[in-house]
């Protein structure tokens, strides 16, 4: 699971960045009609059957690139990977959303803590099977707090929007798409283009979490970070 957290003041240009992407690669489309989302992308399916793998993923790392360019200092990536048997028999979706909010939560704490500039953020979701279980979760966590503590940094309820309709959920997806590539097949060429953009304090990672066997050693940057 994985978010994208972006300065209100930064959104317009997060997006356009993204579109001028498209334009580059595409310059005879528009690009509202092509939709940024990894799998589709890296296994060549509808739109991008006819497009060559090498520029596929050309396109990808391309899209990423908005971590380090002119919005970089509006942009931080939040990204969650719970490994099912470790959290067996709870819900990973569920333990992954929980810490997802709780981190960002922090993360907010941390701009008022650091500059005393008061931030409260707004959780906006892709439309999934899981709409209904996340909305009850988020109600639970505004009223009883987290198995961390209370979030006390964000204004409201999820709101679930279709990836269609959002360039920033199409990068969340970028980003999750990265992570499932790096943690389930061991191939980091699309982490590298972000491992920096994860929030982090110091050298350690808060944006970057790993759920795993505490008995198995694990070399990610989360897991590093913090030994």
């Amino acid at each position: 699971m994985a978010g994208v957290a972006v300065h209100e003041i930064g959104i317009h240009h997060v997006i356009k960045e993204l579109d001028d992407v498209i334009k580059r690669h595409f310059p005879d489309r528009d690009p509202a009609e092509i939709e940024l989302h990894g799998s589709p992308i890296w296994g060549g399916r509808g739109f991008w059957r006819k497009v060559e793998p090498e520029r596929r993923v050309e396109i990808i790392k391309d899209a990423l690139s908005v971590f380090r360019g002119p919005s970089r200092a509006n942009l931080r990536a939040f990204g969650m990977v719970v490994e099912k048997a470790v959290v067996s028999p709870d819900d990973p979706v569920e333990h992954a959303y929980e810490q997802m909010c709780t981190r960002f939560d922090k993360y907010l704490r941390r701009i008022y803590n650091r500059r005393r500039e008061r931030q409260r953020g707004l959780i906006v979701v892709d439309k999934s099977r899981y709409e209904d279980t996340l909305q009850g979760l988020a109600h639970s966590y505004r009223e009883d707090g987290t198995r961390w503590g209370s979030l006390r940094n964000l204004s409201e309820v999820p709101l679930f929007v279709d990836s269609r309709m959002s360039r920033l959920i199409q990068l969340a997806d970028l980003v999750s798409f990265a992570l499932w590539k790096k943690f389930e097949h061991g191939k980091m060429d699309l982490m590298l283009e972000i491992v920096d953009s994860f929030d982090r304090e110091g050298r350690v990672y808060h944006g970057l979490y790993h759920k795993r066997d505490p008995g198995r050693r694990c070399d990610c940057a989360a897991c590093a970070s913090r030994r």
